[in-house]
């Protein structure tokens, strides 16, 4: 049992037992890829890979931080500024969580032992569900639980940002924090509307394969999706996508090309059809027509290729899109799949119906390795304390 282990875990760390039990699911990305940094639409699920842990607090402003398979670390809170010689460790996220939080909130110092179920590379988000760990941590402890979840999640995406030096939207934060299936709008990108959406997954499974190839060195090519479509924005004088009509891209698509570039016209094309994508979606899963999701899933996949081009990096080994054609072919065809984050590299997203999970599962196991291939339930529960 989880809390047992994390127990003894802790008593053999700390020499102390621990108040408090956590844990926090990663996400995954159904729909909505590259939409949210020009404030459009997405959807998203807390994954049942999930990472644990065991907490006690301190009186002073300490945190000693111990997570397996990670060095052990000291972060003294009693100076929050940016440290440039921690930037891009854990500690980077455990001070600027305390220092987006400290401007309105309690913190304080805390013994902490993690272990994560979380493999690298599945693409589900493994530092936003630390940082929200994290963030939930000085909420139990220090604030009574009054802190709302959408400040849990800004706060998380303020240490990644500001402190670890990893630019990301809000949208891994808000998956891993709300649970279950959300759909989130972020037209207001300070204030993104977020609805829960209930699915049955009776008849279908989500299948998450890690195609191995790294990110590492593909910074350039992330930042050019964002900056193509701001490129598209600026030429009708607007700051994004989402405040410009598809029907004027069009209407002027010689120019646009002609100053933008062909690439950047088809970047947005791919903005305005996967904002279509979602809303369909939550039509769809309202109605509980999952077969109608699964060929969303494909049309995303397809204009990631085709517009979007995120789906593969020439002379790279590891490619998504090879992953996407392995399982539409292992399931018949009846498989939803797309790429599941950035892209050009790491993992891709599928829902299979049942009866093709098999054979899916042998042949992405087959080529990809058992580690690389995960079978994953929504989990419905927020960051929350282990029973």
């Amino acid at each position: 049992m989880m809390k047992n282990y994390l127990k003894n875990k802790f008593l053999e760390k700390y020499k102390a037992e621990p108040e408090l039990y956590l844990s926090c699911g990663g996400r995954f990305e159904v729909l909505g890829n590259h939409t949210d940094h020009n404030h459009g639409l997405c959807m998203a699920a807390t994954c049942s890979l999930s990472i644990f842990a065991s907490i006690k607090r301190r009186d002073d402003l300490l945190v000693h931080l111990y997570s397996e398979g990670f060095t052990e670390s000291t972060i003294d809170l009693s100076s929050l500024d940016k440290n440039d010689d921690i930037k891009g460790k854990p500690d980077a996220l455990v001070k600027g969580v305390a220092a987006y939080l400290a401007k309105e909130y309690k913190i304080g110092g805390f013994d902490i032992y993690i272990k994560s179920q979380i493999p690298g590379g599945a693409g589900v988000s493994s530092s936003a569900a630390f940082e929200l760990l994290l963030a939930q941590t000085f909420n139990k402890l220090f604030n009574n639980e009054q802190i709302p979840l959408m400040t849990l999640c800004k706060a998380s995406q303020f240490a990644e940002r500001e402190y670890y030096g990893k630019m990301c939207g809000l949208l891994d934060q808000i998956g891993v924090a709300y649970g279950g299936l959300v759909y989130i709008d972020f037209e207001d990108i300070d204030n993104p509307v977020v609805k829960p959406l209930k699915v049955t997954l009776e008849n279908y499974s989500f299948v998450i394969v890690n195609s191995g190839g790294s990110h590492a060195g593909l910074d350039h090519l992330y930042k050019a999706i964002p900056d193509d479509m701001y490129k598209v924005a600026h030429y009708f004088e607007k700051e994004y996508l989402r405040e410009v009509e598809e029907a004027e891209v069009i209407k002027n698509k010689q120019d646009v090309i002609d100053k933008c570039g062909e690439l950047a016209y088809e970047r947005a094309l791919h903005f305005f059809g996967e904002n279509r994508r979602v809303k369909e979606a939550f039509d769809a899963i309202e109605k509980g027509e999952l077969d109608v999701l699964t060929k969303l899933m494909n049309e995303s996949r397809m204009s990631s290729t085709d517009l979007l081009h995120n789906m593969y990096v020439e002379d790279k080994q590891g490619s998504p899109l090879e992953a996407c054609e392995l399982i539409i072919k292992a399931s018949h065809e009846k498989a939803g799949v797309k790429i599941n984050g950035g892209g050009f590299a790491g993992s891709v997203i599928a829902l299979v119906p049942n009866d093709e999970l098999d054979n899916v599962l042998k042949e992405t196991k087959a080529k990809y390795g058992e580690h690389n291939v995960h079978l994953v339930n929504i989990r419905n529960e927020i960051p929350s304390e282990l029973k």
